[in-house]
């Protein structure tokens, strides 16, 4: 046993300390998770927006006269075809190896 006392009252504000840091820790959780689905969300609508426009000039561009196999010849992808994806770097020690 301890020889100090303690009160009902500061025992009760101790837990309700311990209860409301492990609260506002998991509502943080949920903050962080809400604002990542939002910016996930609003990317994702940049991305159709994105993809909209380029099908849009590439129909333009199709009706001024250019062939699809004129267009792909300048490099440009046509809608709906993935872009290319950048190569991963060889790391420092792959490369230093011999």
């Amino acid at each position: 046993m301890s020889d100090a006392l303690v009160s009902s009252q500061e025992a009760a504000d101790k837990a309700r300390a311990l209860v409301e840091a492990e609260v506002n820790a998991k509502v943080e959780v949920v903050r962080v998770l809400a604002d990542a689905a939002n910016a996930a969300d609003a990317a994702e609508l940049r991305a159709k927006e994105a993809a909209a426009a380029h099908e849009s000039a590439w129909t333009a561009a199709l009706k001024a006269g250019w062939s699809e196999k004129e267009l792909r010849a300048t490099g440009v992808r046509a809608p709906g075809q993935v872009g290319r994806r950048a190569r991963p770097r060889a790391s420092a020690a792959t490369t230093s190896e011999g």
